[in-house]
């Protein structure tokens, strides 16, 4: 079934990112994002977080690529004068106060020198062996002359200048010939497709031509889409002009006619104006159905419901199992199906038969139709306005009858306005007797804040990184692991759906964050280099939110001692006012540390544990209608023990663990990473073989080697001279790999976290149940035989 949402997920993204018709986008975004919620639901109701589905694509006959989530273009597109003068802003302010992004891993750490008299024996070892290359080229070229020369004089041939130039003649025939036939089979391949074709000289790419076709595409999408606010303007307008007065008129007759149906006939008194106003008179609820008769016996008493008739003793034991399991079913939430069938059908009512007419190549607006959409929301503003005139109007009459009861029986009304006075006061000094946090900075701007913020680097820039940089594949043996009743680790394919799902799509879609389980934070674990703050970045990138850094060695020595809660307000105020916000945090497992002489071993002027208070707190405080994310990053997890493990694994409502990349992940990502530094290799390099040799070895380190490998000056001979195995080897033994010990420490850290639990927990029973059940028909077994 999810396999199915995301096939539909993904068709729907393509149809709105392509569609031009302003209306259709908007009833499409609908289905879109409801399609996306489910999404998540479905996920979140099976309680795996990296569900194996290798053994589903292999029985479809589909490629990995079919389960790659994508992000939504619209996520930013809809935002792109905002996120442009955000960044503007920020780009400001990052100019005046030196402030720069996180920083990009360096290059491998160079050898230490030669002392100066080794150096000198390589280097004279080195030229002698050039010189005696050399020399060795000479008499090879003098030796194999010499024979060519031996050769002739046996012979006894004397080649003329005839002979020599129709032997160059037939040589030439022959090199072009071919050449010829080479071409032939080149554009033979182009063709039929088996070689992509060949740019000439003045015409556009295959791939900057789609991109200006996007290009394009975009800018008449947003004209559409202004043209259709502009009209909805003054629609609304004319709607509200022609049809307004009657509309009013309507409300009012029926709030009238509602007066003198509910008047008290004895005394003259009117009824209360509802609470929801006018909504409830003009919309009343239907009549509750009436009770259903009770089947009635010979004297009159209800008859119980009959139980079902049980054949035998072991059928009835069978039939009360089998409730009982109907009982322990677990029910699936669905709170996004409603609203995907809701926009499934007015899309379909609306667009499915609908003329396009002249307007099938322009793709405009449908006046017809925005005026439909628009007299229920001019109704609703005219329906407001009359509420409030019929309030007063309603509160008059009820003081007219007041005095005229006073009037006949010769005392003043009083009026209801001073008592009413009196009891507003009493409510206000209740009100005001309650305690209220008191917010330090309300005095301030929010771009003061903002400023602040920024000038103690805590605001980052955060650069355009797109999570498919995070390369990796999907691990082909998962659902065989987990058939042996192994748990596999995640692949990096799905970590970046769970990514997606868990992180993005929350973050950047408030209609998803609101109905969707509520997800405060996450943690990614894992060893160093793994790509942990890359993935940050892309996420806070592709939901288009400010990047708020509050790692202890980027806050340390920043707002000292109890200060320190002031900062923590600070970023949790101007995060939720400017939201979507993506709080990341790194080395997260030392600020629930508590023990203090392990703190001192961290280093910094000051503990790095007095964030944790506050940001408890503040993180309590966190609600379903703020699009505020925090995210752990932590290569050693398994630091905090006892209560501060405790603490540290129920702080996060995700625990992602990234593992180190497979072989097959590995064979992905040296290529590309290769190539996205500029680099080339030659015909016998062999990607497999250095896959294979750079087992234990993360991501991070592989990328650090090619950047070490591949610099500026090795960049420039690239053409003479390729990138061969050997040099790739050499660079690679440079860079250590990943500790074994660190490996098994997060893998044990990993069995307590809430997910492994629960899992276990389910295998547990399962065990339990086939070996009680065994049991039991032995001893019946048993009893038979006597």
């Amino acid at each position: 079934m999810a396999n199915l949402y995301v096939q539909v997920f993904k068709k729907l993204d393509r149809a709105y990112d392509q569609t031009i018709h302003p209306q259709k986008r908007l009833d499409m975004k609908g289905a879109l994002e409801a399609c996306m919620g489910r999404m998540l639901e479905v996920k979140l109701n099976k309680g795996l977080d990296f569900p194996s589905l290798d053994d589903v694509l292999v029985d479809m006959k589909l490629a990995p690529e079919v389960l790659e989530l994508p992000c939504p273009a619209y996520f930013r597109e809809d935002r792109a004068k905002e996120l442009e003068e955000r960044n503007k802003f920020l780009g400001a302010l990052a100019d005046k106060y030196t402030v720069s992004g996180l920083p990009e891993p360096g290059p491998l750490p160079e050898l230490a020198p030669l002392p100066e008299e080794e150096a000198i024996i390589l280097i004279q070892a080195n030229e002698r062996g050039r010189q005696a290359r050399e020399r060795a080229q000479t008499m090879r070229t003098f030796k194999r002359q010499r024979q060519l020369e031996d050769r002739r004089a046996r012979s006894g041939v004397v080649l003329t200048q005839e002979k020599a130039a129709i032997r160059i003649q037939a040589g030439v025939r022959g090199l072009l010939t071919r050449l010829q036939v080479h071409r032939t089979a080149q554009e033979e391949l182009q063709f039929i497709g088996m070689k992509p074709k060949v740019t000439v000289a003045g015409s556009l790419d295959p791939q900057a031509q789609q991109q200006l076709t996007v290009l394009r595409r975009k800018e008449v999408q947003r004209q559409r889409l202004s043209d259709y606010e502009e009209a909805v303007i003054t629609l609304k307008a004319k709607v509200k002009d022609a049809e307004g007065q009657a509309m009013r008129e309507t409300v009012q007759d029926k709030i009238n006619a509602w007066f003198l149906e509910n008047r008290d006939p004895e005394s003259g008194e009117y009824p209360g104006f509802p609470d929801d106003g006018s909504r409830i008179i003009l919309n009343p609820p239907p009549p509750p159905p009436p009770p259903a008769p009770a089947a009635v016996g010979k004297k009159g008493a209800k008859k119980a419901p009959e139980k079902p008739k049980a054949k035998g003793k072991g059928k009835g034991k069978l039939s009360l199992r089998v409730a009982e399991e109907e009982k322990t079913e677990v029910t699936v939430s669905s709170a996004f199906v409603g609203d995907l069938e809701a926009a499934v059908k007015l899309f379909v009512e609306k667009w499915q038969d609908h003329p396009e007419g002249a307007n099938a190549l322009a793709q405009k607006h449908e006046p017809d139709l925005v005026r439909l959409e628009l007299r229920p929301l001019v109704f609703e503003e005219v329906r407001l306005q009359v509420d409030e005139e019929m309030r007063v109007l309603l509160e008059n009459l009820k003081d007219m009858v007041e005095a005229e009861r006073a009037a006949k029986s010769g005392k003043k009304g009083k009026t209801k306005k001073a008592k009413k006075g009196k009891k507003g006061k009493k409510g206000k000094e209740g009100k005001g007797k309650g305690k209220k946090k008191k917010d330090p900075t309300a005095e301030r701007s929010l771009e003061a804040l903002y400023a602040e913020l920024v000038s103690n680097g805590i605001i980052k820039p955060c650069p355009a990184k797109p999570l498919e940089d995070y390369l990796g594949t999907v691990n082909f043996l998962g659902s065989v692991l987990q058939s042996q009743g192994l748990i596999p680790d995640p692949s990096c394919a799905e970590m970046r759906q769970a990514l997606t799902q868990y992180c993005i799509y929350p973050l950047a879609s408030q209609y998803c964050h609101l109905k969707a389980p509520l997800m405060k934070s996450v943690l990614l674990y894992g060893a160093p280099k793994t790509g942990k703050t890359s993935l940050c970045q892309s996420t806070a990138h592709a939901a288009g939110a400010n990047f708020f850094d509050l790692s202890p060695r980027n806050t340390d020595a920043k707002y000292p001692g109890k200060v320190v809660a002031l900062m923590i307000h600070m970023v949790f105020k101007v995060a939720k006012v400017m939201a979507p916000s993506l709080i990341y945090i790194d080395e997260i497992e030392k600020v629930f540390v508590s023990d203090k002489k392990r703190s001192k071993e961290f280093g910094g002027s000051e503990a790095f544990n007095r964030i944790k208070k506050e940001l408890v707190k503040e993180m309590k405080g966190v609600g379903s209608e703020e699009q505020v994310l925090l995210v752990g990053c932590s290569a050693a997890p398994h630091m905090c023990v006892k209560k501060d493990e405790k603490a540290f694994i129920n702080f996060f409502d995700k625990h992602l663990y990234l593992p180190l990349p497979d072989y097959a992940s590995r064979l992905a990502i040296w290529p590309r990473v290769i190539g996205r530094h500029g680099g080339e290799v030659d015909a016998k390099f062999d990607y497999s073989t250095l896959a294979h040799i750079s087992e234990g070895y993360s991501s991070g380190t592989i990328d650090q080697v090619v950047r070490s490998m591949i610099t500026p000056r090795r960049l420039s001979r690239m053409a003479s001279a390729k990138l061969s195995m050997a040099e790739a080897l050499q660079w690679l033994c440079r860079a250590e790999p990943t500790s074994k010990d660190l490996l098994e420490a997060l893998q044990a850290w990993t069995d307590k976290t809430p997910a492994r639990v629960a899992l276990t927990q389910k295998e547990e029973p399962a065990a339990a149940g086939k070996g009680k059940k065994g049991g039991k028909d032995e001893g019946k077994g048993k009893k038979k035989k006597k």
